[in-house]
């Protein structure tokens, strides 16, 4: 009886063996397959800097693998020349998600800012290129603000980057990511609900970077699949 049970119990454990050489093996089989995106930023800083925070908080959660995230070489400050950036990028065609990040940013009597037909010429070629466009008008400050309070009056980005730094100290070309970002993309919805139809060279303020972050946000509930 004794022997008949030893051989029994050998053949279970042989049986477990083999069960774990295959869950092995599958297990090797198995990759993380996640979207990837990649992005062209107007500012040399700003957004990069927002971004670039956002990525490596995914990467450090592992909801994306190195590559799998991008932002383009930067070589211009004007939107069609940001577009430019994107399309010079090797491989991207390759990504799942292509977006551009681009200010409205009118010409000032002082210097700076971009021609209409800068801006939106970046639109329409993005368009033509199924890449997509996170705007702001008057700049990206704007997407800072909406963390705080809910604007639809006109704003100079003089006057929007004063008052975010006498309100809310704020410090160009640093990370900021105070406020609420679920207020931020509520009230940035809200704001183009107000204009009919959407134009986005003169609806002055309003931006689309929530739809962007709204994109990121997926990233976090990506889950691996076996390979194909």
């Amino acid at each position: 009886m004794t022997r008949r049970l030893g051989a029994e119990d050998f053949q279970s454990k042989k049986k477990a063996r083999k069960q774990a050489k295959i869950d092995s093996k599958r297990a090797q089989n198995i990759r993380i397959e996640r979207e990837t995106i990649i992005l062209a930023c107007e500012g040399t800083k700003s957004e990069p800097i927002y971004f670039g925070a956002i990525f490596s908080d995914l990467k450090k959660n592992h909801k994306i693998a190195t590559g799998s995230l991008m932002i383009a070489k930067h070589c211009h400050t004007n939107p069609k020349g940001v577009l430019q950036d994107l399309l010079n990028h090797s491989g991207y065609q390759d990504f799942d998600h292509r977006w551009i990040v681009i200010d409205r940013d009118e010409e000032r009597t002082n210097g700076g800012g971009h021609q209409l037909d800068d801006f939106n010429g970046a639109i329409s070629r993005a368009k033509s290129k199924n890449i997509k466009v996170a705007y702001s008008n008057p700049c990206f400050e704007i997407w800072y603000l909406l963390h705080f309070e809910y604007r639809n009056t006109a704003m100079h980005r003089d006057e929007l980057v004063a008052k975010l730094k006498n309100d809310y100290g704020y410090l160009k070309n640093q990370l900021f990511q105070q406020g609420s970002v679920e207020d931020a993309i509520k009230n940035a919805d809200k704001l183009l609900g107000i204009y009919d139809p959407i134009d986005p060279a003169n609806d002055n303020p309003s931006t689309t970077v929530h739809n962007l972050i709204s994109v990121l946000d997926t990233f976090k509930d990506k889950k691996g699949k076996p390979e194909s």
